[in-house]
This record gives structure tokens, C-alpha cells and sequence, in this order.
């Protein structure tokens, strides 16, 4: 299939006004994805395995879009410190109603543009399948950085485009989308689930967008899965970078 036809989406594009009704629409049935036989068990232990490679246990996590809560969860069970942020606030409701650890604390946030952390606060960022939907997805890879400490780690998962399956989801974004407000409930879900995830880039050119936002990308895994997983680092020497330009401008 043609690159255009998979990753024809500009990521810079206003944020779609469907997305948090979307994730409120699901958040009661959520957690079922996580359950023994669910499509996302997976995550809890490969999401925690680089997790617990990369950052000492004890320090202070961001689950960034948590969910209904069971990343973070996994996570404040590993040792970390976990702070889980979601636009969506019945998600948050339904973290809160399921988690009570001390460790881990839920907040909704509606404008993730600018998070109510301080510079530096984080020794870790896990974002499970979150950045297809963010935008301008530039910006937000800029403020996850900012709230990152010096050489702090992330962990994201993000769409694999050579996969079959996101062959087949570009085939319904082109020819279902349109149309889904006329399909049944059921097939309307999925296709409001492809018309919100817009950020589908190829390895390449996620490791460039994230590389000028100032993450350097450690290591990259499930090459032949639907969703890739990137180990990052707070790249620092965007900063040295930015002070040279300005010596040499005052020189």
C-alpha cells in the first residue's frame, strides 16, 4: 500500500473535539482490554520491563494518558511513584474507583499542552498508545520533555505503519470513516477510534519528529507488531545547542 495512504495525516491540525467524548464514552469497559484474556494485557509487563531496565525503583513516574488506571497501577507495584494524567475524566473517575494506592496519584487534565508539573520533575514517562492522538503532536512532545528530568527516560508505544493491520485500518479510514455515522454502534466505535488516532508516521520519521523535539531514542522494539515501543532519553544537548546560539549571536 502506498505511504500516502497510510500516513496522510497532519499532526498539527486542531485537536479532534471527538476525542475526549470518545475515551468518556469507553471508560466504563476500559479495563476490560487489561483483563487475563484482553488485547492489551501485553502491556502490563512489556511496558514495565524497559521501565525497570532504565529507571532506578523509587523514583517518580508520569503515565501520561493512564486510562482507567492499570499501567500505572502495574508500575506503583514495581516501586515507582506514579502520577497518572488523562484528558478524559471519567477515566480519571474510574482510576481513582479502582486504585487507591498511595503511590500513585490521578488527575484529569484537559489541556495536556501544559501540564501542572514543574521543569524536571519526572525520572520516567510512559505514554502507552497515546501520541497517535495528540495535537499538535510537536508541542506535546516538547512539554513531556520539559516536565522530564535531565537524562530522564520515556517509554512510548506508537502505531507501526509497515504492519498489515494499519493497512487495513488507512483502507477504512479512507472509505468507512466518512460514512460511520450511518453504521451500527459497534462497527461506528472502531471507526471513531481510527478517525481520532491521526499520528501514523513510519520508524523513520517518528525517530525525526522526536529527535527535533529533543528525545533521543535508545532503542526501538516489536519491529513486527502493530505498535512499535521506543525507549527515549531527555536529549540535553538540546539545551548546550540552544546557549551556543546565543553566545555566538551576541559575538
Amino acid at each position: 500500500m502506498k505511504p500516502s495512504l497510510i500516513a496522510a495525516h497532519n499532526s498539527e491540525m486542531p485537536d479532534s473535539p471527538g476525542c475526549q467524548t470518545y475515551f468518556d464514552e469507553m471508560s466504563e469497559s476500559w479495563e476490560l482490554h487489561y483483563a487475563p484474556n484482553g488485547s492489551m494485557v501485553w502491556r502490563l509487563t512489556r511496558i514495565l520491563e524497559p521501565v525497570k531496565t532504565w529507571v532506578p525503583a523509587g523514583g517518580r513516574l508520569l503515565d501520561f494518558g493512564c486510562g482507567a488506571g492499570d499501567i500505572s497501577a502495574q508500575c506503583a507495584a514495581a516501586g515507582y511513584n506514579v502520577d497518572g494524567i488523562d484528558m478524559s475524566p471519567k477515566m480519571i473517575e474510574r482510576a481513582r474507583s479502582r486504585f487507591k494506592s498511595r503511590s500513585i496519584e490521578f488527575n484529569a487534565c484537559a489541556d495536556t499542552l501544559h501540564l501542572p508539573f514543574a521543569d524536571g520533575t519526572f525520572d520516567a514517562i510512559v505514554a502507552s498508545s497515546v501520541l497517535e492522538y495528540v495535537v499538535p503532536l510537536r508541542a506535546q512532545l516538547e512539554e513531556l520533555r520539559r516536565v522530564c528530568k535531565d537524562g530522564g527516560r520515556a517509554v512510548f508505544t506508537v502505531p507501526n505503519v509497515a504492519h498489515p493491520l494499519r493497512w487495513l485500518e488507512a483502507f477504512e479510514r479512507l472509505f468507512f470513516v466518512p460514512i460511520r455515522g450511518v453504521l451500527p454502534r459497534a462497527i461506528r466505535k472502531r471507526e471513531d477510534y481510527i478517525a481520532i488516532s491521526i499520528n501514523r508516521f513510519s520508524e523513520c520519521a517518528w525517530n525525526e519528529r522526536l529527535g527535533v523535539a529533543g528525545w533521543k531514542v535508545l532503542a526501538t522494539a516489536q519491529k513486527n507488531k502493530p505498535l512499535f515501543l521506543m525507549v527515549l532519553e531527555r536529549d540535553s544537548s538540546r539545551e548546550s545547542n540552544a546557549a551556543d546560539f546565543r553566545e555566538n549571536s551576541r559575538n
